[in-house]
Order: C-alpha cells, then structure tokens, then sequence
C-alpha cells in the first residue's frame, strides 16, 4: 500500500554484503599470516623432526639387516 522511496531490503542485502566481504577478506588476511609464520617458524622443525625419524628408521633396518646376515 505505501511504498518507500528507497528499498529497505535492498540497503539491507548491500549492508550483509560488504560485512561478508569484510569478513571473508579478514580470514583471508589472518590464513595468509597464519601461512607465513607456519612456513617460517614451524615447517622447519617438522623437517628436523621428519629427518630424524628418517635417519632412525635407516639406522633401525641397517641394525636389522646386520643381525639377519
């Protein structure tokens, strides 16, 4: 019956629009970052770590081998 001169539900879906590109360009932002310290705080003790469980299980099988000969 009475209309308004500007649409309220399209203000509204502008509004939850922006608020969601604003938040997904947050997380966006905070998973950059979190890669980054990832890459280089963590990743290379997991290297360390990965090598050493390498040179153990190699050190492991040679002791192996040798007890079988």
């Amino acid at each position: 019956m009475f209309g308004f001169a500007i649409d309220l539900r399209e203000r509204l879906h502008d509004l939850v629009a922006a608020q969601t590109r604003t938040w997904m360009g947050a997380a966006f932002v905070a998973a950059a970052m979190f890669s980054i310290q990832y890459e280089e705080v963590f990743a290379p003790h997991v290297t360390r770590i990965s090598d050493a469980w390498t040179n153990t299980a190699a050190d492991l099988s040679r002791r192996i081998s040798s007890f079988s000969l």
